[in-house]
Parts: C-alpha cells; sequence; structure tokens
C-alpha cells in the first residue's frame, strides 16, 4: 500500500526552513561564547604575567636601594684612601723635584783636584735664583740645577783635568769653563805660600794662585713637582679627610 503525506506541500516547505534557521543561530551561538572564552583566558595569562613582572621590579628596586644604601656607607673610606694616595704621590713628587745638595756637595769634595783651591761656591736649583752680578755669567745658559764656581789653580795645566773630574760627578750634565786668566787680573801673579800652624805644629802650605777660573757645574734638570688628584666637593670625602680614621695616616 502507498503511504500519503497528508501535511499540505507549503506547510512542508516552512518546517523544514524553521528547522535549518534555527541550526545556523546555534553554530554561532557556540562560536561567541568559545571566543569569549578563550578572550578571557588570554586575560587572565596577560594580568599573570604583569603581576609577576611586576613583584619581580619590586624586589630589583629594593635590591638596588640596598646596595646604594650599602655604597653609601663606604663612601667615606673609599674617598679617605684616594685622598692618602694622593697626597703620598704628591710628596713623592715634591720629594722627587729636590736638588740633593748634600751629595752634590760630597760628590764634589771627593772628586776636586787637591791642588785646585775655590774662592766662592754658589749654588742654585735654576736660573731664577742665580746669584746675581757676582755670579758667573755662563749660569743662565741652562735653566737646570747648578753650583757656580771661582777659585785658584797652580798653573793653566791644572784647569784641564780638574774640569774632566768634574765630569765625572754624579748627575752632572756638562761644566763650563767661563774663563782662566793669570793671578786673577790678567797679568802674572807671584806663587804665594801661606803658612799655618795646626793643632800638632806642623805647617801646613796653601797653593800657589798662579791662575784664577770661573767655571759652572750644571746637573740634569729635575722633574717639576705636580699636585695630584683634585680638590673634591663631595660632602663623605670632605668628612673623610677631616675625621681621623683609626689607625690610618693622613
Amino acid at each position: 500500500m502507498k503511504a500519503v503525506n497528508l501535511i499540505p506541500e507549503n506547510e512542508r516547505r516552512g518546517a523544514g526552513g524553521t528547522a535549518g534557521r534555527t541550526g545556523g543561530a546555534a553554530y554561532v551561538l557556540v562560536g561567541g561564547l568559545a571566543l569569549i572564552v578563550i578572550m578571557l583566558a588570554a586575560y587572565a595569562m596577560t594580568s599573570k604575567s604583569i603581576h609577576d613582572k611586576q613583584a619581580e621590579l619590586a624586589k630589583v628596586e629594593q635590591q638596588a636601594a640596598a646596595s646604594e644604601a650599602k655604597a653609601g656607607r663606604l663612601t667615606p673610606y673609599t674617598a679617605f684612601a684616594t685622598l692618602r694616595q694622593n697626597r703620598v704621590a704628591t710628596v713623592r713628587s715634591i720629594a722627587d723635584s729636590r736638588f740633593d745638595w748634600a751629595h752634590a756637595m760630597h760628590e764634589l769634595g771627593r772628586t776636586l783636584p787637591r791642588n785646585i783651591t775655590l774662592t766662592t761656591l754658589t749654588g742654585s736649583v735654576s736660573t731664577a735664583g742665580a746669584g746675581g752680578s757676582g755670579g758667573v755669567g755662563l749660569r743662565a745658559a741652562y735653566d737646570v740645577p747648578a753650583i757656580e764656581l771661582t777659585g785658584c789653580a797652580p798653573g793653566q795645566a791644572a784647569i784641564p783635568p780638574m774640569l774632566t773630574s768634574l765630569r765625572q760627578v754624579d748627575g752632572v750634565r756638562r761644566v763650563a769653563l767661563q774663563q782662566s786668566i793669570k793671578g786673577g787680573d790678567g797679568e802674572a801673579a807671584t806663587p804665594t805660600t801661606a803658612g799655618t800652624t795646626g793643632t800638632a805644629g806642623k805647617t801646613v802650605r796653601a797653593p800657589a794662585c798662579a791662575r784664577t777660573f770661573q767655571a759652572v757645574i750644571f746637573y740634569d734638570p729635575k722633574p717639576t713637582p705636580t699636585a695630584v688628584g683634585a680638590a673634591t666637593t663631595d660632602p663623605a670625602a670632605a668628612a673623610a679627610a677631616t675625621t681621623p680614621v683609626s689607625g690610618g695616616t693622613k
């Protein structure tokens, strides 16, 4: 027997279209809900990451503050150590720039020949401190420590050995002879001997002054003293400079 559909044909089409439209709306609703869930999950993860970074930043700031406080407590000690090093270097520079006159006199007395007699000896560390009109003219040739000599020799033959001996003095740069004249005034001098009686009753004869000479001994230049380190305006450094530290030397 053949089945017969008793529903009118127009009603059949309406029922099928309504069912199709209802199914599409459900898919749209489910997709929207899924998108909302995904957005909520992303927001939660982002919020957690921001919170973690903020906590890490706060921790780093605390560590930085602690380090700065520690450095601030150590500043006076470092400033004092720097100040001490600068002062030691300054004192060493000044000491190195001073001329050792004691050593120079010792070397001169050791080297000068026995037949040479000195009448004047003038030492100066620069041309600005030279002896003026009474000095040797060649002194102005070099602005270095120098000794001006005026003395007597028994003859012209004694002058070159004397200059050679003086060039052997420790630290000497050069020796210059200003002049060598007979008897001190250009005329032949009469050899004389001056007798003096010592404590033991011995007569000592002074050498004859057949020639007078003027010479200059030039020494190696000395370094210019320099102040090491600049004055600081840091309050901690000023406190370190004025506050005594136990066991330290300023």
